[in-house]
């Protein structure tokens, strides 16, 4: 059986409010970048499917997805783009984002993620961040944004399952860029970052 090409890979971490949705959705632009958010994969599930139907038994109960499910459907989903001709492993380095967000889909992961870099968006100012989002609460589809106490809990979750994750990779691997810079600032110094770890466009 012929060996699995691994996926060039960068990951994106970064809390709530930090931008890395921002981040990743304008990398993906690059032409030799590939942006893939494991909550749009998720979304973009056929429902009738067995593997959609497997994900609704868990999603709709408000369960958590169990890890191996959620690596099944991620490389289900790179398979399928690169059948389809729209990731090129040779061409393309893969920006994920949402995966892995455990040390558990780290160690599922490892036979097939080639990680060159891991982009960790860092917001040391706390009271900017909560004012970030409780500002941000009446544009998106988190209203929930408008109570302190729910932000606080948001970030704090976050911190405690993150730090397990970056723990499992090489420290050389991870780069902490300012994430309470204006957008554009933070654009540069991620891509700064990332220039000598992806391959030329042409």
């Amino acid at each position: 059986m012929a060996e699995t090409k691994r996926y060039p890979s960068i990951l994106m971490f970064g809390g709530p409010g930090s931008g890395k949705g921002t981040q990743g959705v304008v990398l993906g632009q690059m032409p030799n970048l590939a942006h893939l958010a494991m909550g749009d994969i998720f979304r973009g599930l056929d429902r009738t499917s067995e593997i959609g139907k497997e994900f609704l038994s868990y999603s709709t109960q408000g369960r958590l997805v169990p890890d191996e499910l959620t690596v099944r459907v991620f490389r289900d989903h790179v398979e399928d783009g690169i059948k389809a001709g729209k990731i090129d492993l040779d061409y393309h380095t893969l920006i994920l984002d949402g995966i892995p967000r455990t040390p558990r889909q780290v160690e599922l992961l490892a036979e097939v993620l080639d990680v060159k870099r891991i982009v960790h968006l860092v917001m040391e100012d706390r009271d900017a961040l909560v004012a970030r989002l409780m500002g941000r609460a009446g544009k998106s589809d988190r209203p929930d944004d408008i109570d302190r106490s729910v932000i606080e809990n948001r970030i704090e979750v976050y911190e405690r399952e993150t730090r397990p994750v970056l723990e499992a990779y090489p420290k050389k691997l991870i780069v902490r860029v300012n994430g309470d810079q204006p957008p554009l600032a933070v654009l540069r110094d991620v891509a700064a970052c990332l220039i000598d770890v992806v391959s030329p466009s042409i």
